[in-house]
């Protein structure tokens, strides 16, 4: 993919936001929204692993999260979406703190109503500057979200150094987990870290009404998965009323 692809896209203002929500997993409460961004319909850069893809290759990574994280702060705003907006970024990103916070304001959105989330795409060299980085966000209301956890030794360590709000169980723990007591172990090892920390959880990539309702049994905070919402230009704002998930669940 050449760089004039992406030149089209970043300049060209194609990228597009979708928002996936997440949810109190009790009562099926949506409490936020994570935006997720799509390159061009229909292209070989739809989707966001093939987009960075060929941003990296073409060195423009960081131009493009900055894009990515512009389209959907942008599209949250123009929605009027309640609850908290998660974002996803890299560490590398979240160390200019600067336009991250003048961006928001210039929309109108309070940084109470956001929680960035760090992804493992890059190494992280300077866990003290990154500190630094997230108490001066947190003077502006933002919150940390770790994004992934367990995918990688890098997302255990990110939580340890930052101890951030929120954690995010990869998918692959989660599938399947009615029918695995291993994977119950580790939901339930994660769950209470959590509550000795004050971090809330949520489990990501729930598929089936027994995912949610084991992961319910183990007291696992908060869910999100195709089963509750597939991410979507307009996503729903009450669960029970644009999914129906309550009924089969039950």
């Amino acid at each position: 993919m050449t760089n004039d692809s992406l030149d089209d896209i970043l300049r060209g203002g194609r990228l597009a936001a979708v928002f996936q929500p997440i949810a109190a997993s009790r009562d099926l409460d949506i409490v936020g929204y994570e935006g997720l961004i799509r390159g061009p319909a229909g292209s070989p850069l739809e989707m966001p692993a093939a987009l960075f893809a060929a941003a990296r290759a073409a060195g423009r990574q960081a131009e493009l999260e900055r894009a990515c994280l512009r389209t959907v702060w942008s599209r949250f705003a123009a929605l009027a979406l309640p609850g908290r907006l998660f974002a996803n970024t890299s560490a590398a990103t979240l160390l200019a703190p600067r336009a991250l916070i003048g961006e928001l304001a210039g929309l109108g959105i309070d940084g109470s109503r956001v929680a960035i989330e760090l992804t493992e795409e890059q190494a992280v060299g300077d866990f003290a500057r990154l500190r630094r980085v997230a108490r001066r966000l947190g003077r502006h209301g933002f919150t940390l979200a770790i994004d992934d956890l367990g995918a990688g030794f890098a997302s255990l360590r990110l939580w340890l150094e930052l101890r951030p709000a929120w954690v995010k169980i990869d998918m692959v723990f989660v599938r399947g987990i009615d029918r695995d007591p291993v994977r119950q172990a580790f939901l339930a090892a994660i769950r209470d870290i959590a509550r000795a920390c004050g971090t809330q959880v949520i489990a990501e990539g729930i598929e089936t009404a027994a995912e949610l309702a084991k992961v319910r049994e183990l007291g696992i905070d908060h869910v999100q998965g195709y089963y509750l919402a597939r991410p979507a230009c307009v996503p729903p704002r009450s669960l029970r009323a644009g999914a129906d998930v309550d009924r089969r669940a039950a």
